[in-house]
């Protein structure tokens, strides 16, 4: 490699690193988001208020009901007494912000959660619909407009992710396309002498291609490397400076095992598309 053309060649390989580690951290980002979100949405739940006057018999066929649902995870029974309980707990209170309320007010219910095909505003709706008739129930609540926001969002996240992903892979493979044809330009007397010599296009185009995958492996795994070291750390300080529901968002972050062999599979793909759409001008090399 000549002594000019050594310092580009690091600057692309780096261009390249840095625009790859930003790739990687946009998918990771958007994964993240749809894991949080299919969580939260798998945290919503259909609730079966039951009547006070419900007998155990009313209660019973409900359940039986919808435990033959195939749509049902699974369901937990909660008295009077579990509801205030939990009721107390959630609002850090004591028995006595009650006092005056007389008898307890809280219903028993029956809370449902829902395979994960079924968590779709439609599906809970029609089970709601259905089960708010039986005798002994007294309301069906699913929160509707939040799981419709969450089955949205999403969707959103996968195809924001995903555009932003391949739009700076598109400028990875333009940012090598235009070091390979910068190396053109310093080798275009061995293109000329190639071919006096009556060398083949293909023995002419390798070294040009070989190039070129080779700066999208090195920054597919500087990328790699960079990513899953900024992951460590990051989880390392801060994984446990969070308490309560916020530490259970964050125990759900996760780091898929697939993204660093698909960013340098992405980095020798976009350096080889970047080198195949360069190399067509050597055609027009002076000879």
């Amino acid at each position: 490699m000549k002594a000019g053309y050594r310092g580009p060649t690091i600057w692309v390989t780096i261009t390249t690193a840095v625009v790859l580690t930003l790739t990687g951290g946009c998918w990771l980002v958007a994964w993240n988001a749809w894991v949080l979100m299919r969580g939260w949405r798998a945290d919503v739940k259909v609730v079966v208020y039951l009547a006070d006057s419900a007998s155990p018999a009313e209660r019973d066929a409900i359940r039986a009901a919808i435990e033959g649902e195939p749509a049902v995870g699974a369901q937990r029974m909660i008295s009077k007494a579990e509801a205030q309980e939990e009721f107390l707990r959630f609002m850090q209170l004591d028995h006595a912000s009650l006092e005056g309320l007389g008898e307890n007010p809280f219903p028993a219910s029956i809370e449902v959660s829902m395979r994960e095909n079924a968590q779709r505003p439609e599906a809970m709706g029609r089970l709601a619909s259905r089960w708010s008739g039986f005798p002994g129930v007294e309301e069906v609540r699913y929160g509707e407009s939040l799981i419709r926001d969450l089955s949205i969002a999403a969707r959103a996240v996968s195809v924001l992710g995903t555009a932003v992903g391949v739009a700076l892979a598109c400028g990875v493979s333009v940012v090598i396309g235009v070091m390979v044809h910068i190396s053109l330009r310093y080798r275009a007397a061995e293109v000329s002498l190639l071919r006096q010599f009556g060398a083949s296009e293909g023995v002419i185009i390798k070294p040009f291609l070989l190039e070129g995958v080779t700066i999208g492996l090195l920054g597919g795994l500087i990328a790699s490397a960079l990513l899953s070291g900024l992951w460590l750390a990051i989880r390392h300080r801060w994984g446990d400076a969070f308490e309560g529901l916020l530490a259970g968002w964050v125990d759900r972050l996760d780091f898929p095992v697939g993204l660093l062999p698909g960013l340098i599979g992405l980095g020798i793909l976009v350096g080889g598309i970047g080198s195949l759409v360069a190399v067509r001008r050597v055609r027009h090399a002076t000879v």
